[in-house]
């Protein structure tokens, strides 16, 4: 039997198998394993796992059959060619299949050209690597298992293979047969994806690597005609769709402003300390409720003592576009990583601006800015970068007062200060332990870490000389799913809450304690800023200024918040969120109403959260909302596209 397979027809088949029952194999370890933080991957596998196996069987033939209309054509030394050409694609696609399982159960995403470009590097960063490593080695070590088996056996069963006698001449009519039955097999996979019940939301999430790859190549493309709804999406993002930079504010005083800000006595200059939490989760981070309070004493301290939005969200995930919202003021791309995939887009960030004032700027992070390719980022808005490597929040906030010590004289400092400890696996110093099984009692933990952290450094300034000259802003990078909410990607998108809501809060001088439960942006904390201080200067910032409308904020009407991820997106309007998944396509957007206050089960800080609550919405609301939603992304990536946030100089 094995001698017929390495010299007839049957080699074809046996290939595919090896392909597809390897294949088949991952899915099952995808969708039967918990994901590393204790729920399931999704909720119902058999509304995934079958539609997975359709599609990716289809992709299978359809290698088949180019590999078998190849061998039509080739004679002699081409055949080695031809079996190694199988070995590698082949092979390749065990690989990538298995690395897009481990990238949708970390971080609910799927792997593209774009999440390459962010994580090319990520392994310079080896602590953090073998962090996550660790926290979920036995699935990371099946894949790998996995992968190496299959792509093996596809090799031996290639290598020992006698293509001359399976490559006849002239052809035989089993050998037009088995192509025939690649062809058809294949077209009907491939076309599963459409034909076979298609949810847009299950597509996402079911789309082969290769489906991945070329509908972010098309989305791009798409990009270079301006959109018919152009005019709506760019009113409803808060631009004049008149404007060729619609966003572009331009300040004709601007040199006069920052001369007569720099002539300031020091006095007159605050420093700002920005505190950027990784994995700020909002519902556990809600200071409105008593235990969380009692949890985080530091973190209660600053939003008791200022401007305090409990219900603020992310421009999108990962770390590098909350960094996106908040250096640069301006949204996530709908699609792929903003900075990775439009690096020579014209921008203008807060840390600039604020350099071009006079002020002293400098980062310091414990997470390798090479991880998620952010080091040029760094460089290009700071005066002084300085990453310390597999170090701790405690230690970052000594760190931190070392720096204080040393500023420069005579100039306004701005910091940016940057956590390590809550990123997952939420692993903290050996003397504190060892990180507990349960993820919820992990990011807990980590979280009162990181609340230790904020004392040290916020009693340094207290103490310091510019205690009452000193504006704090504390925000996250993004929020981060617990076990129940992880699954509900399938029913939301990838940038619901469980993504999305993270906290924002200021306080300084003539900041009155206030509480403003209105939804908000992570783009809006640079607009505040420059409010804060009085600058007239060019800007592209998207967001509103908070701290200049607070005298009115209990009864001010905001604008709608926006967040983009990987094709999907959010919009949170007054008490209403919508998610739209898939943005492309025909289906409506799902609305839910917005938890203003804490009504959630309160009692327990991480998992208490699920979901906003179910509501009821006309259908021609939700058609009108829907609308709007696609008009903001399709606007919003034209723009990127055209380069049209700020003119050239």
């Amino acid at each position: 039997m094995i001698k017929k397979i390495l010299s007839t027809h049957y080699y074809w088949i046996a290939i595919s198998a090896i392909l597809i029952i390897g294949r088949i194999s991952l899915l099952c370890s995808l969708y039967f394993f918990k994901n590393p933080f204790g729920g399931p991957v999704v909720e119902n596998v058999n509304k995934f796992l079958w539609h997975s196996i359709y599609v990716e069987s289809g992709v299978v033939m359809a290698l088949m059959t180019c590999f078998i209309l190849a061998s039509f054509w080739i004679r002699g030394k081409g055949l080695t060619v031809l079996k190694a050409f199988i070995v590698i694609l082949g092979s390749l696609y065990v690989i990538t299949s298995g690395i897009d399982d481990e990238v949708q159960r970390w971080m609910f995403q799927k792997f593209t050209p774009s999440f390459i470009s962010v994580y090319l590097t990520a392994f310079a960063d080896t602590s953090i690597v073998l962090d996550v490593f660790s926290g979920d080695a036995f699935h990371f070590i099946l894949t790998i298992v996995l992968c190496t088996l299959f792509s093996a056996l596809l090799a031996i069963v290639t290598v020992k293979a006698d293509f001359r006698q399976i490559m006849q001449r002239p052809l035989k009519k089993n050998q037009l047969m088995v192509f025939a039955i690649s062809f058809l097999l294949a077209v009907v996979g491939c076309t599963s994806f459409w034909w076979f019940n298609p949810l847009p939301r299950r597509q996402v999430r079911i789309k082969p690597v290769f489906y991945s790859f070329v509908s972010e190549f098309i989305s791009t493309l798409d990009a270079r005609h301006a959109p018919e709804n152009y005019r709506e999406g760019v009113i409803a993002l808060g631009g004049n769709p008149d404007a060729e930079y619609p966003f572009w504010k331009n300040a004709e005083n601007e040199t006069q402003s920052l001369e007569n800000f720099k002539l300031k006595s020091l006095d007159e200059k605050p420093d700002i300390i920005l505190f950027t939490i990784e994995s700020l989760r909002g519902w556990t981070s809600d200071m409105r409720i008593g235990s969380s309070c009692k949890t985080f004493p530091h973190l209660c301290k600053l939003a008791l003592e200022g401007l305090y939005f409990p219900n603020t969200h992310s421009v999108g995930a990962p770390s590098i576009e909350g960094l996106l919202g908040i250096m640069e003021g301006i949204l996530s791309h709908p699609y792929v990583v903003f900075l990775n995939n439009y690096p020579t887009t014209r921008m203008r960030s807060l840390p600039e601006i604020l350099r071009d004032a006079g002020y002293h700027t400098e980062v310091l992070m414990g997470t390798d800015p090479r991880f998620a390719n952010e080091e040029v980022w760094f460089k290009q808005w700071f005066d002084y970068v300085e990453f310390i490597d597999n170090s701790n929040d405690v230690t970052l906030a000594n760190r931190f007062i070392e720096h204080y010590k040393e500023r420069p004289e005579g100039k306004p400092l701005f910091y940016h200060w940057m956590s390590r400890s809550m990123h997952v696996p939420f692993k903290l110093p050996k003397d504190m332990g060892p990180t507990p099984d349960d993820p919820a009692v992990a990011y807990m933990r980590a979280a009162v870490y990181m609340d230790s952290a904020l004392g040290i450094i916020m009693n340094a300034v207290e103490n310091g000389p510019r205690a009452n000259n000193t504006l704090f802003v504390l925000t996250g990078d993004h929020s981060f799913p617990t076990g129940k909410q992880a699954h509900l990607a399938e029913k939301l998108g990838k940038i619901n809450d469980g993504h999305s809501w993270i906290s924002l809060l200021f306080k300084g001088p003539n900041i009155k304690p206030q509480l403003a439960t209105q939804q908000v942006s992570q783009a809006d904390i640079a607009s505040s800023i420059l409010g804060y201080l009085n600058l007239d200067v060019s800007n592209h910032f998207m967001g509103i200024d908070l701290l200049s409308e607070r005298d009115s904020l209990s009864t001010k009407k905001l604008p709608s918040v926006f967040s983009f991820e990987y094709g999907d997106m959010g919009m949170w309007v007054d008490s209403m969120t919508y998610y739209l998944s898939p943005i492309q396509g025909n289906n409506q957007a799902v609305a839910l109403k917005t938890y203003l206050e804490p009504a959630w089960d309160t009692t327990q800080l991480v998992d208490g959260f699920v979901q906003a609550a179910p509501t009821e919405i006309s259908a021609e609301e939700l058609e009108a909302k829907t609308k709007t939603m696609r008009a903001v992304a399709n606007a919003w990536k034209y723009l990127i596209y055209k380069n049209k946030l700020r003119p050239p100089k």
